[in-house]
């Protein structure tokens, strides 16, 4: 190794003994998996990277293993945000923006994120003028990485129903090798394995003809696809056998942790016994299942979790989701399992969190209740600011479990409700001068 950096050393830092040479490189080869140190040699990805036919074609096969491995994508991801809201890209936004959309452990002083979106430049997934933003390159980014950033953002607004029916048609007809598949075996596999995501009724009106219509299937115009059941036939569109299948993962399986997507189809009931339990874990378990039972009742997705309930004693869960119903919002959820009311102080918490991550909704959930206190501040803060706040405690809690999701979207019903009467006083329009 000692004389392999040497000579790197002399060849491209002229001998002056840089840490560039010594250290950062050596590392970041081996921690992006491309070089092991014993024994001393390429892996089978540097090996390719190295066997590439030019400098492009090599930048590109960094990239694309980057984002197969490491989470790449959720550079591109974070560039398209930014883009869209005309921030400016810089290290800290870039920065702020992939925490928001879960990625953790960035230190402060970090230009990794910065680094690896200079190689998308690199490689020609991204072009740059001057001091303006980077913009993606969609024929190259689908060149290199096999989606587009056009057909990547397409796929993450639909409905998750939507993106689990289309996961299932694009690995029934990789394993079947046919291109037109009766519909009934895919509704019948989506029933099965993801009941409370779909309407029966409204397969064919909400989840088939949508992506229909979006180019993601074809439903032939032949005798028996009528409007209703489960008859007739379903063609994968060229669109969706064409992208990577791990990318058509719905956001849900890539955010919540294993041990909790293989129990989040556990009971109601089953869920409120553990809220019970005399044990801290299966409390803290409960919790994090109520969480993202309400998350998705409620027609959100789960983004990121920003403390498990083992990080915290078990006592509350704080987890950020998305929705897009009519419009984007950002909800911050933080779900306690207490005896005590919810306090002033929990809440002025969520405001500072809320700020930070540029949330719309704070949402407060607890097996308990909140103090007067807390209530009269969250008024407040609605009546003051953009922010509003959705609180569910303990009793509604009980209730919704015991009786199902229509308690929930009452309650959130009526909350919109109150927050809208709160923030009736706020001005909607510049006063006129005189």
């Amino acid at each position: 190794m000692g004389a392999i950096i040497a000579e790197w050393d002399r060849a491209f830092f002229g001998g002056a003994g840089n840490k560039r040479a010594s250290t950062n490189i050596p590392a970041t080869l081996t921690s992006l998996g491309l070089v092991t140190r014993s024994p001393l040699g390429l892996t089978d990805a540097g090996k390719a990277i190295l066997a590439a036919p030019d400098a492009l074609e090599a930048a590109r096969r960094i990239v694309r293993h980057i984002v197969d491995t490491r989470n790449g994508i959720a550079i591109i991801d974070a560039v398209r945000s930014l883009n869209s809201r005309g921030e400016q890209i810089s290290k800290d936004s870039l920065k702020r923006e992939l925490e928001t959309i879960g990625i953790e452990g960035l230190s402060n002083a970090t230009t990794d994120h910065t680094t690896l979106l200079n190689w998308m430049i690199e490689a020609g997934l991204f072009a740059r003028q001057g001091r303006s933003n980077p913009q993606p390159d969609e024929p190259a980014i689908k060149a290199a990485l096999g989606i587009s950033a056009s057909e990547r953002s397409s796929f993450a607004e639909l409905a998750l129903n939507q993106q689990i029916f289309l996961q299932v048609l694009r690995r029934v007809a990789e394993v079947n090798g046919g291109s037109r598949l009766p519909a009934k075996q895919i509704i019948d596999e989506c029933l099965r394995d993801h009941r409370a995501r779909f309407d029966d009724d409204q397969i064919r009106a909400k989840v088939i003809k949508p992506l229909a219509d979006a180019g993601w299937l074809e439903v032939p115009a032949v005798a028996g696809n009528g409007r209703g059941g489960k008859s007739g036939l379903i063609i994968p569109s060229a669109k969706l056998m064409s992208i990577p299948i791990e990318a058509l993962l719905p956001d849900f399986h890539q955010v919540v942790p294993a041990d909790l997507r293989a129990k989040i189809d556990l009971p109601a009931v089953e869920v409120k016994r553990l809220l019970g339990s005399s044990q801290t874990y299966d409390r803290g378990l409960g919790l994090e299942l109520l969480a993202l039972k309400m998350i998705l009742d409620i027609g959100l997705e789960p983004r990121a979790f920003r403390l498990r309930s083992r990080d915290t004693a078990h006592a509350e869960v704080d987890l950020t989701a998305e929705g897009k119903n009519l419009l984007f919002s950002r909800w911050n959820f933080q779900c306690k399992c207490v005896s005590g009311r919810v306090s002033l102080g929990d809440v002025a918490k969520e405001v500072g969190l809320a700020i930070y991550s540029k949330a719309h909704v704070v949402t407060v959930v607890t097996t308990s209740d909140f103090s007067s206190e807390a209530i009269a501040y969250a008024r407040e803060i609605t009546q003051a600011t953009h922010l509003q706040f959705l609180f569910i405690n303990g009793t509604v809690v009980r209730s919704y479990l015991d009786k199902g999701p229509v308690v929930l979207l009452d309650h959130v019903a009526a909350n919109a409700a109150s927050v809208m009467a709160q923030k009736r006083s706020q001005p909607i329009a510049p006063e006129e001068e005189n």
